[in-house]
């Protein structure tokens, strides 16, 4: 994925209410409350892969994948934020910076 993407996951595991949205990648809520977020992603040997959940599209917290210095296989790493959130908020995952894929 290019850097400063969305990412839009193809195998969501809940989604409660349809707040998330599977066609953008971005989960509005329904309700003002505290929400817990939380996101895994996948790289190859040798790559590294960064994303980010933003609230609104300001950074909460940051996952970082990193597969260097491995010959062959994946590597896997996941992250979860707790965010206070207000009706009609939005949050999603986007690549981190220019250190998307690499």
């Amino acid at each position: 994925m290019k850097h400063q993407k969305t990412v839009i996951y193809d195998k969501v595991w809940l989604n409660e209410g349809k707040a998330y949205d599977e066609r953008t990648g971005r989960f509005t809520t329904p309700v003002e409350g505290v929400y817990a977020f939380s996101w895994t992603t996948l790289t190859n040997a040798g790559k590294y892969f960064n994303t980010k959940i933003v609230q609104n599209g300001n950074q909460f917290a940051f996952n970082h994948c990193k597969g260097c210095g491995l010959s062959s296989g994946y590597v896997i790493s996941s992250n979860q934020a707790n965010i206070k959130m207000k009706k009609g908020d939005k949050v999603w995952i986007k690549t981190r910076g220019k250190d998307g894929l690499s």
